[in-house]
């Protein structure tokens, strides 16, 4: 007859616990490798920090007394990163002050843990600013850091920024006259270029490279007022897109680099004892 009590379950010795355990990550371990599944990726760093990025890029060069832009430890956390650089440069084969005669370059760079990037799209958008066109265009022959030429596409975003006139009242976007904040960027992904948010987490948690990061290259048109129409900003986007990125791709892990098979030194056999 039964006395009431439920049965108790019998709970294994912790040392059978913990060799179960054991067991099971060596399994996974083992799995992994046979498969070249890597479970966690490596920090990748820089070739060199952001802020290396030459003041000089051709025709473009960093005006006198331009200082890198600096974010409040608050808006750092946001981003997502220590790794940034905000910084302007002009065109010295331009007027000062020439519509696309100026442009803001904006770097981007995560080493390790996958962050959702911060784009136009949503953070100008937060503040603000009324997204008018959304395309993309195509960079031809962009120069590389390995002396190769490449089609690169971009994102390329105009916002309406609502500007107060002299009595207080905001200008409508016809005073704008077709002349609106215009930006556009790219991803570096692991080596290669994609345009689109969505794309740098596809590329990113590829099963079979034990490093990871993604880097944004971001560039804005401006001109008076911070305003350009979208022909000017990307002609000036384009120019600087030529004169700049084999100097980017220079601090930017070396992909290929990092991936290359491990070279192992060859061995002479020789006899004990000989000279």
């Amino acid at each position: 007859m039964s006395d009431g009590k439920l049965p108790t379950k019998k709970l294994l010795p912790p040392i059978v616990a913990i060799g179960i355990l054991v067991a099971g990550l060596v399994s996974l371990t083992v799995a992994s490798n046979a498969f070249n599944v890597v479970l966690q990726k490596l920090h990748t760093p820089l070739q060199a920090p952001l802020r290396s990025l030459p003041k000089k890029l051709g025709q473009w060069v960093m005006p006198k007394g331009a200082v890198d832009q600096r974010l409040s430890a608050e808006v750092v956390q946001v981003l997502g990163t220590h790794h940034y650089l905000l910084r302007p440069y002009v065109d010295t084969k331009m007027p000062p002050g020439a519509a696309g005669s100026q442009v803001r370059v904006n770097l981007n760079y995560y080493p390790t843990d996958f962050a959702t990037p911060h784009v136009p799209n949503v953070c100008w958008a937060g503040v603000g600013m009324k997204r008018i066109h959304d395309t993309f265009i195509t960079i031809h022959h962009v120069p590389h850091a390995d002396g190769t030429y490449s089609d690169l596409e971009m994102r390329f975003l105009s916002f309406y920024a609502p500007k107060m006139s002299d009595s207080g009242i905001p200008l409508s976007m016809n005073q704008h006259r077709g002349r609106y904040v215009n930006v556009a960027y790219v991803f570096q992904v692991d080596g290669r270029y994609v345009p689109n948010p969505e794309q740098v987490s596809e590329l990113f948690w590829r099963t079979t490279s034990k490093y990871g990061y993604d880097a944004k290259i971001e560039v804005t048109a401006e001109g008076p007022g911070g305003l350009t129409t979208r022909p000017e900003a990307r002609k000036a986007i384009a120019s600087f897109i030529r004169a700049s990125l084999p100097a980017i791709e220079r601090l930017l892990p070396n992909w290929k680099k990092l991936n290359a098979p491990a070279k192992h030194p060859r061995t002479t056999a020789g006899k004990i004892g000989q000279n």
